[in-house]
């Protein structure tokens, strides 16, 4: 390859792209954070409860007659998903609906007639950069 002269459009493409490099380096390096935690809440009377944060975040199951039900979360955080592993390898991803009850939020997820799920299945509730994982 012959080497070619360095014009001044060629010289302000590369600034550029070094520049967007090391914004995002450094971006990447401020935003991280290594205190992902995974916590476990285990149904009782179809609810649980753990602390995240120093915050209580309450879980309750609501069985909605032969159909399926829903899965109410109290959270000062907002949750990001809420994830269903099934006995196959596909998850389900379920959207959500916040209602605001006073001073607390609870965010709604509403589990479709398709989702079938039992003591082997597992709920996963992503806030933030952790998870908990709801076991029935």
């Amino acid at each position: 390859m012959a080497a070619e002269k360095l014009t001044t459009a060629r010289l302000i493409q590369i600034l550029v792209v070094m520049a967007v490099l090391i914004a995002a380096f450094v971006w990447r390096t401020i935003d991280y954070s290594s205190s992902k935690n995974t916590l476990t809440c285990t149904m009782l009377a179809d609810e649980c409860q753990v602390s995240l944060k120093g915050e209580k975040v309450h879980i309750q199951y609501d069985k909605q007659g032969d159909a399926g039900g829903s899965v109410v979360v109290f959270s000062p955080a907002t949750p990001s998903s809420l994830q269903v592993n099934l006995d196959s390898d596909n998850s389900v991803l379920i959207a959500h609906e916040v209602v605001v009850m006073g001073n607390k939020r609870a965010y709604i997820y509403a589990l479709p007639d398709s989702v079938k799920y039992g003591a082997a299945h597992k709920f996963i509730l992503h806030i933030d950069q952790d998870q908990i994982e709801i076991n029935f």
